[in-house]
């Protein structure tokens, strides 16, 4: 009995070790982190796979390598959850990064491409407080752009009202994201922004459908 007893518990580990090391390997799993080529190509989801491959190519730095850790719908659905939960007294919000790429610089340090995004704590009232009109331009009815953030990056801001969140969400918690680059040329940033706000509210389903331009900055 006692052999048995044994056998059958070794058997089981075994067996749960194949299952956890299974599951460890699967990369394409809905919340792990996607390294190397593959990150690249997750990548391209969000930004562009052109636009991706452009910025990566325009900056000397050697082989690039990109984390990514949701796909454009994992994110979606976490900021949908985010946007369901929010109240007007909820000013902090997370900020998620979406790709992060890495080139090397010829004095060790790298060179680095990041697009993050966020439920926003400025709302669509506050872009006409002087403070933020010098800085954010309003491109339509539902998207703002940042002119000048005094580093190479861009951000932009838009209202996208989420199904089933309370009144107000819309106006009073725009999406923002942003791109900061090691000083990209201002068409490959604005490429690299416009393409990641639309892949996020084509997946958010926004009400009001805004229209992100291709061209963010006239």
């Amino acid at each position: 009995m006692v052999k048995r007893s044994s056998s059958a518990f070794v058997l089981s580990g075994v067996v749960l070790c194949a299952l956890a090391l299974a599951g460890c390997s699967d990369s394409s799993e809905p919340g792990n982190e996607t390294r190397g080529s593959a990150g690249l190509e997750k990548c391209g989801q969000f930004l562009g796979t052109e636009n991706v491959h452009g910025a990566v190519d325009s900056v000397d730095g050697g082989k690039a390598t990109a984390t990514a850790r949701n796909s454009p719908a994992r994110l979606a659905a976490i900021l949908d959850r985010e946007a369901e939960e929010w109240s007007v007294d909820d000013l902090l919000h997370n900020s998620y990064s979406a790709c992060r790429i890495q080139l090397p610089a010829g004095d060790g340090g790298a060179f680095v491409i990041e697009a993050t995004v966020q439920w926003s704590a400025l709302t669509v009232d506050s872009m006409s407080e002087p403070k933020y009109a010098k800085s954010w331009r309003q491109l339509n009815d539902h998207v703002f752009v940042e002119l000048e953030t005094g580093q190479p990056s861009m951000g932009l801001l838009v209202t996208c009202g989420v199904p089933g969140a309370a009144a107000g969400q819309e106006a009073g918690l725009p999406l923002q994201m942003s791109v900061t680059d090691p000083g990209l040329a201002v068409e490959q940033r604005q490429a690299l922004l416009s393409a990641f706000a639309r892949s996020l509210v084509d997946e958010l389903s926004c009400i009001g459908e805004p229209v992100i331009p291709a061209q963010l900055l006239r």
